[in-house]
C-alpha cells in the first residue's frame, strides 16, 4: 500500500511537470503578443510562419501525447 502512494505522488509530480511544460510556449506566446503585438504580427501573414506555427503545433502534440502515455498508468 505504501508503494502505492510511493508511485501516485511521484506520478503527480510527473503530471505537474507535464502541464507547465505543455502550457508555457503558448502562455510565453500569449504574454509577447499582448506586451509587443508587432513581433507576433507576422505569424498572422507569412505564410511560411504559419506552416512553421503548424508543424511546432503538431510536434507539440505528438509531445503532450507521449507525456500522457507515460504517466497515465494503472497501479
Amino acid at each position: 500500500m505504501q508503494m502505492k502512494l510511493k508511485i501516485a505522488a511521484m506520478s503527480s509530480e510527473a503530471k505537474a511537470s507535464a502541464y507547465i511544460v505543455g502550457c508555457l510556449p503558448f502562455v510565453v506566446f500569449g504574454l509577447i503578443s499582448v506586451m509587443n503585438p508587432q513581433y507576433v504580427a507576422p505569424f498572422t501573414t507569412d505564410t511560411r510562419l504559419m506552416i512553421a506555427g503548424g508543424v511546432g503545433l503538431l510536434w507539440m502534440s505528438i509531445g503532450a501525447f507521449m507525456m500522457w502515455k507515460m504517466v497515465n498508468f494503472e497501479i
